[in-house]
């Protein structure tokens, strides 16, 4: 059977378009005034300043920031998590001799681990959508999903010891 657009069928594509598109562009505007406003209430460099008073190095600031990327990881999705958390950790990060590059692989892991792991992990709840099968569950899905999140964490922790193994293409 041959498929064809149809009038009717383009325009529902391109208003769906229109919604997906008016959705990103809303989080790519929110992110901005949100940065513009942590830049001028300082607050990345007071936080940095605060993270780096601590003496907690490198190795207790990445726990730090791996544990909140997965914690958050849970409720939101991934670029939300990026906007929101990477500007007030990334100067504590620069100050401690982190490349940003390596800071930016251990973000996008952290927040994916968040996505695989309850009680809300979207990523799983995608699936679940995605299967018309009523005799697998969301447990059965969380299950499964869970030895890939101790493998990427097990990365995510070898990435963090380390920083050469994502720096040695560059």
């Amino acid at each position: 059977m041959k498929r064809r657009l149809t009038r009717a069928g383009l325009w529902r594509v391109l208003v769906e378009t229109g919604q997906i598109t008016a959705a990103i562009l809303f989080l790519i505007i929110s992110a901005s005034m949100y940065s513009r406003m942590l830049g001028v209430a300082a607050l990345p460099t007071l936080f940095s300043d605060w993270l780096t008073s601590m003496d907690l190095g490198m190795a207790g600031l990445m726990t730090i920031y791996v544990i909140l990327m997965i914690l958050l990881g849970t409720i939101i999705e991934t670029a939300s998590i990026i906007l929101i958390v990477v500007p007030l950790f990334l100067a504590s990060v620069e100050a401690l001799g982190g490349n940003v590059v390596w800071f930016g692989i251990v973000t996008v892991i952290g927040a994916e681990i968040g996505l695989l792991t309850p009680p809300l992990g979207i990523s799983c709840f995608t699936i679940k959508s995605t299967i018309k099968d009523p005799s697998i569950t969301l447990a059965h899905i969380f299950m499964g999903a869970f030895p890939f999140a101790v493998v990427m964490l097990l990365v995510l922790i070898l990435i963090i010891a380390f920083p050469w193994l994502s720096l040695a293409l560059l």
